[in-house]
């Protein structure tokens, strides 16, 4: 550094030189000599405040180090002393095993001999006599005094070996007979310290590391017995002093052992914080460079150390990654050594083979030997190629298990003298494969009820590219067989499509085009959730062509029947709006229960076998999961199945029901029963809910019904009021015996229900869409559903509420349903009409003949569709019918016939 002349040396401008001059620039760019003096005291302060700083982190860091060791120190004696009190366990419960067996004496000290860490065993009774021995200390430990024989069940001691250091003995006791065992040294202290040692109270040494060679602690650590027992005494924490052993300076410790009243004691040297002294010399040399350092460096130096750490951070992430993908599967990482013919499992790979689940190495053999023979040589051919021909992925089936892996190595070499390896992974794919298997089977159902539609079918992916389509598609817009392909984008298919396209009308309900053969398709698009979109088109020819027919009967009325013209378009409003309104909700309603009732069939297959297997992986049945967020994934699975599934059923029954299909299979019925029955069912959710459930029981007669639909009935009205009342609330249930038959009611103190409302809440799919409705679950199909199996019954249903108060539901149930008789229901429609005749038939006559000209006309002029029959067009009234029996005027003869319904069509 420049001493403290050459400030003012630098700051002279009188003198001359290139020094000088660069001196100058400085200071110019610091802002002037006034500044560059700041800045030159700033550093030298920044250089003095450093050096300062570090003495006094030195200071900090020496006591901070000897703090840290006295914690690691009592964190590593603490860790000791529960190993050894484990490892003392498992030598007792290895000693149980054999004592409390059936065997004979000879045979107990022969078995427990067997272990490793046993050097000796005898059995004795209780005047000390042996009645076996065992192993190299058996004469031994059979010459105990049976003063040190324990009163309990279990005492620990030792012996003093010829060297002078402590053999451990076990004594366990079973009624009078008593089991000396002698455990090798370093049993129970283990080898992590050598210093260490296993003691009583009183400096008895039980076992000691390799440099304790006295069975007296006093001795080993050459301290008196006054300190050592104020280091014993505490039973339940670790205790530390400071201590001199000759010339150094150590920490002397010792912890109580879990369970006993042993304690493990230790030594550990202290001193300064390791790298002390370099660090000062180190700091020195620092010092007397950072002048030049500093600026050139500072910064690179910390964007470099920035960029080290987000790597550093990144592989943490990818090892962290990695552990738990591994850990996580069902498979993990094998190896295999071409040099040494042997093969690596890593711990969850090894599982899966029903091994322990540790780090297993197995020859060449053994590790082929875990595959099915059929896989053996494919895998073994796909090992020895892979260094030639690189990556291998090979699925395989186990020898012995009904498991599938699938294989994924990749060659590489290792060390100095590049050996060969081949690494790679295992992942059970066995439900793989079986969803596998039920998807393609599922796959096969949609695409044969695509083929079978009459409809056109198409979807898009997200990219607009084709994905799925059916031969009617290709009928409609003549594309020759093969000419589509998976993956064509939208604007390719549009383009040729279009060649087959005369006109197109956009309609509300989708765009209508007219094809070259004279066909006319309605085709309408949808986006699906993922993007994608899904284009129908449906054939309308008929309708057209009804549509141009009618309009052209309708001009020649109105040019032949000038008098009868506000008749007649009052006429043809009401006739046409009739029919049409009355065939289109009878086929829509129609189409509507078959496609509801056969696609709720279609769905109940799979959903019955998502709802069993996810049942079986909830119970666990064939083995663990896993990873616990797997089960609770299969908790919603199966939640969201048997919900799905009772939806379908819902919507099957509202169907059999709209459609005029719902049987009912009654029997002798006690409703007290039924409802104690649901009750039962729906009380865990009331319990939930802190709700309570009132049944106002009284005494019923038995009635005919369906146990099903009431319990349904039931099971709604309930669930019902226990969803929509808050907590705190009840639900009242009531059965009133009439002599008729039965009055049922189901009253809650909830939210209660608006009277604008309550009518709605009859109809399927409705729901009150207010802020309460909109916090439960529900499609609206319930209290419709329940409304009609009662009327089914032959019994009436009604609802009373007061909003904020809550809501009364109350369905009665006859002795028997009555029989179904179907009633004409006579219309307004008809009723007009037959007002209208009258006036109409003044002038009928005459314009009779006219008619007929028409009639001429049309036919010559219509032109049949090269799909559908001609329609035939008559411009006749039809007759009337007799208003006295109140029935509504039917198709004449020569009405136009009924035309296909190409969504009925479709349904089926």
């Amino acid at each position: 550094m420049p001493s403290d002349t050459e400030p003012s040396q630098r700051l002279d401008t009188s003198k001359g030189g290139a020094f000088t001059k660069g001196i100058d620039r400085i200071s110019d760019r610091v802002g002037g000599t006034a500044s560059l003096k700041s800045l030159l005291f700033a550093v030298g302060a920044f250089f003095v405040l450093l050096a300062i700083l570090a003495l006094t982190k030195f200071y900090y860091d020496n006591e901070r180090f000897s703090e840290q060791t006295q914690i690691s120190f009592s964190q590593s004696l603490s860790n000791q002393a529960t190993d050894v009190s484990r490892r003392i366990d498992t030598e007792i419960a290895w000693i149980d095993q054999a004592l409390f067996s059936e065997g004979t004496p000879e045979q107990i000290v022969n078995f427990i001999s067997q272990r490793e860490m046993i050097d000796g065993v005898a059995m004795v009774d209780a005047n000390g006599t042996a009645m076996a021995k065992a192993g190299t200390l058996g004469d031994l430990v059979a010459q105990l005094d049976s003063r040190n024989y324990p009163t309990g069940e279990v005492q620990i001691l030792s012996l003093v070996a010829e060297n002078g250091s402590a053999i451990p003995v076990i004594i366990r006791r079973r009624n009078d007979v008593f089991l000396l065992t002698a455990m090798a040294p370093q049993t129970f202290i283990g080898e992590l310290s050598a210093n260490a040692a296993l003691i009583m109270d009183g400096g008895r040494v039980i076992d000691g590391g390799a440099n304790v060679t006295s069975a007296d602690a006093l001795t080993v650590y050459n301290i008196n017995a006054q300190r050592l027992a104020g280091l014993t005494k505490n039973a339940e924490e670790t205790s530390l002093i400071p201590f001199e052993t000759g010339s150094s300076k150590v920490w002397l410790g010792t912890a109580p052992v879990p369970k006993s009243f042993l304690s493990v004691i230790d030594i550990q040297p202290r001193g300064i914080a390791s790298g002390l002294k370099e660090n000062l010399m180190l700091f020195a040399l620092l010092l007397l460079g950072m002048g030049w350092l500093i600026w050139m460096l500072a910064s690179q130096l910390m964007r470099q150390m920035d960029i080290l750490r987000q790597r550093q951070n990144e592989d943490e992430v990818a090892i962290q990654r990695y552990q738990a993908a591994v850990d996580g599967s069902k498979g993990g990482v094998w190896e295999i050594d071409l040099a040494k013919n042997t093969a690596y499992l890593s711990p969850s790979l090894a599982s899966v083979f029903n091994m322990p689940k540790v780090d297993t190495t197995l020859s060449m053999a053994q590790f082929l030997g875990l595959f099915a023979p059929a896989d053996r040589e494919r895998l073994f051919a796909a090992i020895r190629r892979s260094h030639v021909s690189g990556d291998f992925d090979v699925e395989l089936g186990l020898a012995h298990l009904p498991i599938y892996m699938a294989c994924r190595g990749r060659p590489s070499v290792r060390g100095s003298d590049h050996a060969k390896i081949i690494i790679g992974m295992a992942l059970d794919i066995t439900e793989m494969r079986g969803a596998q298997a039920r998807l393609q089977a599922a796959e096969t159902r949609l695409f044969d009820a695509l083929k079978s539609m009459t409809d056109s079918f198409v979807i898009w992916d997200q990219s607009d590219r084709l994905l799925i389509w059916n031969e009617r598609f290709e009928s409609f817009f003549n594309f020759q067989p093969g000419q589509l392909q998976v993956g064509i984008d939208h604007a390719t298919v549009e383009y040729n499509g279009m060649k087959n396209v005369v006109s197109v009308t956009e309609r509300a309900e989708g765009n209508e085009m007219e094809l070259q053969d004279g066909r006319w398709i309605r085709y309408s698009e949808t986006f699906t959730n993922d993007g994608g979109r899904v284009s129908i088109g449906t054939e309308v020819t008929a309708i057209r062509s009804r549509e141009r027919e009618l309009q052209v009967n309708q001009d020649a009325l109105e040019k032949t029947i000038s008098v009868l013209r506000k008749s007649q378009i009052r006429i043809v409003e009401l006739a046409e709006n009739y029919e049409q309104e009355k065939i289109r909700a009878e086929e829509a309603s129609h189409s509507k229960s078959e496609f509801l009732a056969n696609m709720s069939h279609e769905l109940r297959t799979p959903l019955n076998a998502i709802n069993g297997f996810s049942d079986i992986m909830k119970k666990e049945l064939f083995g663990p999961l896993g990873d616990a967020r797997y089960k609770e994934y299969v908790n919603d699975i199966l939640f969201s199945g048997q919900h799905l599934l009772s939806l379908i059923n819902d919507i099957l029954d509202m169907s059999k029901i709209e459609a005029g299909k719902m049987s009912l299979n009654t029997e002798e019925l006690q409703i007290n029963d039924m409802v104690e029955q649901v009750i039962r069912i729906v009380r865990g959710r009331a319990d939930e809910n802190r709700l309570k459930l009132i049944f106002e029981e009284k005494p019923a007669k038995e009635i005919e019904a369906d146990p099903r639909a009431v319990k349904q009935v039931l099971l709604n009205l309930i669930t019902n009021a226990i969803k929509f009342t808050p907590e705190g609330g009840s639900v009242t249930i009531a059965v009133e015996p009439k002599s008729a038959g039965l009055i049922v009611r189901v009253t809650d103190t909830g939210i209660g229900i608006s009277q604008e409302h309550i009518e709605r809440l009859a109809q399927p799919f409705e729901q009150i869409d207010s802020q309460h409705s909109r916090q439960h679950e529900g499609t609206g199909l319930g209290l419709a559903l329940s409304k009609s199996l009662v009327e089914l019954h032959g019994g009436n249903f009604s609802m009373e509420s007061t909003l904020g108060e809550g809501t009364t539901v109350t369905f009665t149930l006859p002795s028997s349903p009555p029989v179904k008789q179907e009633k004409p229901d006579p219309t307004e429609v008809g009723s007009e009409i037959t007002k209208l005749a009258n006036d109409i038939a003044v002038v009928l006559s005459a314009g009779e003949a006219r008619m007929d000209e028409t009639k001429s006309a049309v036919a010559q002029n219509t032109q049949p569709s090269q799909s559908q029959p001609p329609v035939q067009v008559n411009p006749s009234p039809p007759p009337m019918t007799n208003p006295a029996q109140g029935q509504a005027p039917q198709r004449s003869q020569s009405a136009p016939p009924q035309l296909p319904n190409p969504y009925r069509d479709s349904a089926a």
